[in-house]
Parts: C-alpha cells; structure tokens; sequence
C-alpha cells in the first residue's frame, strides 16, 4: 500500500532518496522555485492532481522563467501524483510557443483555462515496471538533445545566455557571442547565429541584423567591455522627458541661426528616437539636427540601421569609413584627439552662425573603483592614456577625472560650446555638479530620474538643461520621475539639490600625542583582528584611543569601504583614531554615514555627507547625546573586545554593557534620557540579559550589539533546498535584536535626521 504524505515536501524528498537524486549535493537541482531539475526532466511534485492542465502550466512557467535565465530547458516534464504513484510524462516540444512567452507572477497562480495536449505516457511506479520506467527516464546517460529543448533567442531571452556565455567563457567578447554578417569590413558568425558551446541548447538566431536586441545591447556587453563602455542605454520614458529639454534647447537658438543636437556617445540611438516627431518653428524635425557616434562596433552597426537615414551625420558616414579594432569604432573614440578634429564637427562647431546643442548620456566608468582594480587592470591603463583625460588634468585637480562622465562633461564646455545660446542636456549622476563643480552654467530645466532602469541600481540620474552662461546658482530645485509598470512616467515629488565643498573627513581627529606608541593591530572590515593583511597605515597604541573611525567622501556608494567604526585601526587606514577626551564630538561622522538612503531611491545621489557646517553641531548636547544612543546600540558599530596579538585586552567601550561599565556607558549615565531613550536602553538590557544565557558569553569582556550578533546570536537550518529556513538557536535573543534594530531606526528618523541636516552633515 502507497504511503500517504501529507506534506508534499516529505513526498518529493522520498521520491529523491528512492531514485537517487542527489539533492543535498548538487545545487542545480532544485533551483529557480522548481520542484527539482535533473538530466533533463522538470519534476512537479503535488500530493495529489487533481487538474493535469493548472499543474502543467506551471511546469511551462517554470520552463519560460528557466529559458529567460539562460537556463537549458529539459526537455521532459514529470508531473508527479506522490499519494497516487502516479507519474504523468509530457514533452516540452509540445508546447514549445507557450515556453516561448513571458509569464507574470508567481507560477502556481492563475493556472487555470489552460488546455493540455494528451500526456506522453502515464506510469504507475507503485509496481516494479513502473518504478523502472522513472528510472530510465531520469537516466544520466543522454545526449544534450535528448535532454533539453533547443530554444529560440529573442529580445526576452538574450541577456541570460549572453550572461552564462560570458560566464563560461571568461575570454570571450560581444563579437564571439552575437556576431554581425553584414558588415562590409568586420563579418564575425557569432554563437547565437552559428551556435557551438550552446549547441543543442539554442536553436540558431536567424534575423538579419541586431536591431532587434538595440535597446540591450549595453547588457550583452562581457563585464570588461561593460567597464570600458560605461552605460548607453536610456529608457524611452526618460528619453520622451528629456526631448522636451531638447526642445527648450532649440527655442533658444537665435533666429537665422543653424543648429545641430550632438550626442557622442549615442549608443543605439534611443535619445534620439525620442526627437522623432517633433518639429522646430521652422517645421524640421529635431532629429535631422543630429550628429551622432559611438564608440562600439555592434552598437553603431544598430545606430545605422535604426536612424542613420534620419540623422543629419554618423560617426563615421559608412562602414567603409569606419577604423575597426577590438569590437570599437577607433574612429568614433570620443576621448581621442582625432575625434575633436573631426572636420565633420568641427564645420559647425567653429561656425559662429551655428548652435550647438549636446544631448548625451555620458558613459559611466571610474577607473578607482574595487571592481576595476580587481578585474581590469587594462581598461585603467587605456584610460588614464586618452587624450582627453591627459588635457583636463591640465586644468582640473583632483580625482574628478577618475570618473569617465565628468571626461565627457569637461570637454563639452571646452571644445564644444562656445556661445552663450549654446546647450548642454545632460544625464548623469549628480556628483559632477555637488561634489566636483565641474558645471558654473545656469541650470535653465530638468529632472531626477530612477537609475533602476538604465540597467543599474535604483539611485539617482539628473537630466539637467545647462545655457552655456556662468552662474553662481548652488542650489536646484528638480521634480523626480519613476517609471510606472505601465511604462509611464510617474511623478513622485521635487528635491532641493545643494553642492557642498567641504568632505566629512575634514573633521578627523588629527591630534598625535606624545605617549602614542607603535603598534601592530589591525583589523579587517568585519572588526576582528587580521595579521595577514598588508597594512597602508603605521598602527599606534594609547590608552586613550577607544576606537578607529572611517568617514570617507561624500556619497553613499561602497558604504563598506567609507564607513566603519572599529576597536582598532583597519588595515587600509583612510580613518582616525577616536580619543576617550573627545570622541563623542566625532561619532555624528558615523552616524551621519548611516542615514538610511535606501528608503527613497531619489535620495542615493541628491543627498551627500559633508562637512559645510563646521563643528557647529558640536554645540548641541541634545544632537550629542542622540548620535551617542544611536552609535552604542548600531549594530554597525563593530567595535569588538577581545585579546590582541600583542598581549593586550582590547576592550569595547563604545557600548552599553553595564558588567565592566565601559566609557560610552559612563557617558551615557550622565546625560538625561528621554522617554524613548529609556525604552532603548530597556530593549537594551533585556539583549544583554538574554546575551548572558548564551555559552558563548564571557563575563570578562564588554559586550556590544555588533559582537554579540555574530557570536551569541547564532542559527541553524531546517528543511532543504529552497525550503531551507535559517532558525536561530536562541529565539528570545534573536527577538530582542530584531525589535532593538527597528526601535533604533525610528529614534534615528525623529531625533537625528532633522539636524544632520541642520548642522550640513548631510546635504
């Protein structure tokens, strides 16, 4: 008699154990949400079925979903009846379009009114026949085309499998993945038209061009190429926007005047496509103005086909005039000297009864980044040799030209724009005008755009309309635009954009005292002690020193590289060392470092940390005592008690621990606490107590929320696969930290918020 389940998963796991289906080991088993992946078979596991067509459209989701990742697609599913022994087998060659289509939402959902065809095969695997047939049918010995649906590539599709293309050839470019015939110079087959590491699994693609895929071609760059192209794609909805900066543009140019709508890094052409359509007061259409260029090969194949005929110049006119090397355009290089001399450009440029108009989304590239060290030390060294980076450094100092967009910036107003009638619109990340005042142009219009849809993180995008005239303006005022599901633009509020001039890092402590002593501690980013590390700093011991404070730059971005409060001196320095006689003066760096920029994607780039309001926040007891509370119970405070290397006790005083009353404790006592305040501090102490219960305690040492997280508060896992769930081994601890973090986050927004910006912390 079959055993009866009554939990599916108990069900699956026993058909696993009984056909032998390594689950525990190998990883791409049960993955994507699916009931389990293996040689081929898609397994869909019910207790009983009841309908065979609702559970083999989930099955076809789960495929779609699978092809869209760049998955390979079995090509057999099993529906699985456990209660009943019962397995249903169906081809996925059958419904081959309905694999093809995109799903939304989750795959157990509105499955019903789907029709399936009759199933291959029924198998009662009760019986030793039966049992035999699902073995054989989950056999490891098959060719790739008996195991998986060759599928079609689409514009759906295209990035998953040139990820995993990528991915499993490191060496590989766009060129080996898409190729491109119909070049007169350059004829590469490619793997989607001709497909050899994907045999078996991609069907080859057949269109003619790679237009098709214009609108992602910045994605199917191989991660180098990524680094060395910066960002082209533009959202339409965000284009749509900023033609009509386009059109305030060309309302400027003077009566008689010729005009032309320069963009140097178009990419495929979506900002101009935008100009489609709309017409000048003397009816030509914008986009006859335009002169465009990129600087990848595939891209520009694109940008020919898709406006070349509409626009008024392509960089360079034909592919016969195109200097081909490595995947680029040598020839449309816009950094390159060859390219400011371009007689084409230049011809209007230099006419003075011309007004030049850029509309351009400069690439996005800093050459100082963690993953550009790691993983391109080439592309750094063909950057920092461009000759336009080589020409601003004459004029501008700094690590402003680090960043290839403030490049693109520069050189607008230096080769470019000569008359005040003259424009530039421009998208961007807004550091070039708050951090580096590389723009003194009046600001005429714009907007805040969601980088979330330039293929990135949600942040924010300026699309700002500059006159070509000076202005002293340090403030704007901009309305801030999402993109809706429906692919609209939805307006969500306005912000006032500030520069600021002074870095956080210009409040360090930079006292050294006469009892400072050598040292060899230092730690890593996680707080602990690290002897392995190569250190950049000369580490030194005092009594006085409690802690080492990293506040660096302005924006939020790489918050684990410019923000960390530690015991000990991290072993890359860039920080300070926090004394007992002043420190609580400091911690606002840290806490200012922790605003949490994240609940409103428009402010991870209109909001920067600075130093412009002096230390005239230090006047303030109440501001004080707040950024103390918060920096004693921060979970990001990674300030650890333990024994050095060097024989010494390293106790955390920048905690509350109330065993050994450490500093910040004493501090703290001194001070009157508010309502909310004392709560915290109750929350506080029912951690600490359960803390205490843990056989990891050691009464010895002071204990911070921080340390007591990593080593008190530990977890195990129950259930398997995607069902696995971490559960923590001490549940009332677990509850305590969870409800002191979300106490702690409210107390920042009330008490703290308001006057980091007050004090110009923030700005």
């Amino acid at each position: 008699m079959a055993q009866l389940f009554k939990i599916e998963r108990d069900g699956q796991m026993a058909f696993f154990d009984n056909y032998g289906i390594p689950y525990d080991d190998d990883d791409s088993i049960l993955i994507d949400n699916t009931d389990g992946v293996y040689n081929g078979c898609l397994m869909e596991f019910k207790l009983n079925i009841s309908n065979l067509n609702a559970v083999l459209f989930q099955a076809i989701k789960y495929l779609s979903r699978m092809r869209v990742k760049g998955e390979s697609v079995p090509r057999t599913i099993l529906l699985v009846s456990l209660n009943t022994e019962e397995v249903y087998v169906y081809k996925s060659d059958d419904y081959e379009e309905d694999i093809h289509k995109i799903y939304i939402g989750a795959a157990s959902r509105d499955n019903a009114g789907f029709a399936a065809k009759k199933y291959g095969e029924k198998v009662d695997y009760s019986n030793i026949v039966g049992s035999d047939r699902v073995r054989h049918l989950l056999k490891k010995n098959r060719t790739t085309e008996e195991k998986y649906l060759p599928i079609s590539i689409d514009e759906n599709c295209i990035v998953g499998w040139a990820e995993r293309y990528y991915r499993e050839n490191p060496k590989a470019s766009k060129g080996d993945f898409l190729g491109d015939d119909t070049g007169t110079q350059v004829k590469l087959t490619g793997e989607i038209r001709e497909p050899k590491h994907f045999k078996g699994l991609i069907k080859p693609y057949t269109g003619r061009t790679n237009e098709k895929f214009r609108y992602l071609m910045d994605c199917l760059n191989d991660r180098l190429s990524k680094k060395d192209l910066g960002a082209f794609y533009t959202p339409m909805p965000y284009c749509r926007k900023a033609a009509e900066l386009v059109q305030m543009a060309v309302e400027r140019v003077p009566d008689g005047n010729d005009y032309i709508i320069l963009d140097r890094c178009a990419g495929t052409g979506n900002l101009e496509e935008a100009l489609i359509g709309l017409y000048d007061r003397n009816g030509d259409e914008l986009i006859s103005h335009c002169i465009v260029s990129t600087y990848e090969y595939y891209e520009y194949k694109v940008l020919q086909e898709r406006i070349g005929d509409k626009v008024r110049h392509i960089i360079p006119p034909t592919e016969k005039d195109v200097d081909y090397g490595n995947g680029k355009v040598l020839n449309a290089d816009a950094m390159s000297e060859e390219y400011i001399n371009n007689p084409i450009i230049r011809q209007y440029v230099d006419d003075d009864k011309c007004t030049v108009i850029l509309f351009e989304n400069p690439p996005y590239g800093e050459a100082t980044t963690v993953q550009t060290h790691k993983n391109n030390n080439e592309f750094r060294s063909s950057f920092k040799k461009s000759y336009l980076i080589s020409q601003m450094k004459r004029e501008v100092t700094g690590v402003a030209s680090n960043d290839m967009t403030n490049i693109f910036i520069w050189s607008s107003f230096k080769y470019y724009l000569r008359k005040e009638t003259d424009s530039l619109i421009l998208f961007s990340p807004l550091k070039y005008w708050k951090l580096w005042h590389l723009v003194s142009r009046k600001p005429i219009d714009g907007f805040v755009c969601n980088r979330k849809h330039f293929h990135a993180s949600p942040s924010a995008v300026g699309c700002i309309l500059f006159a070509n005239q000076n202005s002293n303006d340090k403030r704007m005022h901009l309305p801030v635009y999402d993109i809706n599901p429906d692919g609209e633009i939805s307006y969500i509020c306005n912000v006032a954009i500030q520069q600021t001039n002074s870095l956080p890092s210009a409040l360090y402590d930079k006292r050294t005292f006469k009892d400072d002593i050598k040292s060899k501690v230092v730690c890593g980013f996680d707080g602990y002690e690290d002897s392995c590390k190569k250190t950049s700093i000369k580490p030194i011991y005092n009594n006085n020193i409690i802690g080492y404070l990293i506040a660096t730059g302005a924006t939020f971005e790489n918050p684990r590289l410019t923000l960390n409060m530690m015991r000990v001196p991290i072993y890359n320095g860039h920080g300070f060392y926090l004394r007992n006689d002043n420190y609580i003066e400091k911690l606002p760096l840290f806490v200012a470092g922790k605003y949490p920029i994240e609940d409103n994607w428009w402010e991870n780039g209109t909001v920067y940390k600075s130093s412009d309001g002096g230390d005239t926040y230090t006047h303030d007891s109440e501001f004080l005592k707040s950024c103390l509370v918060f920096a004693g119970l921060s979970y990001y405070n990674k300030c650890l008690s333990f024994r050095g290397s060097d024989g010494r006790d390293y106790q955390n005083e920048l905690c509350f621990d109330n065993t050994n009353s450490p500093l910040a404790l004493q501090d703290l006592n001194k001070m009157v606490l508010n309502e909310d305040e004392k709560d915290l501090v109750d929350t506080w102490n029912h951690v600490l107590e359960e803390a205490k219960k843990c056989d990891g305690y050691d009464s010895h040492w002071n204990w911070g929320v921080y340390q007591i997280t990593k080593e008190l508060n530990t977890f195990h896992e129950e259930g398997i696969g995607n069902s696995k769930k971490k559960v923590p081994d001490h549940v009332e601890l677990n509850g305590y930290l969870v409800t002191l973090r979300d106490k702690l986050k409210a107390y920042y927004k009330k008490y703290i918020t308001p006057k980091l910006f007050e004090y110009e912390l923030l700005k």
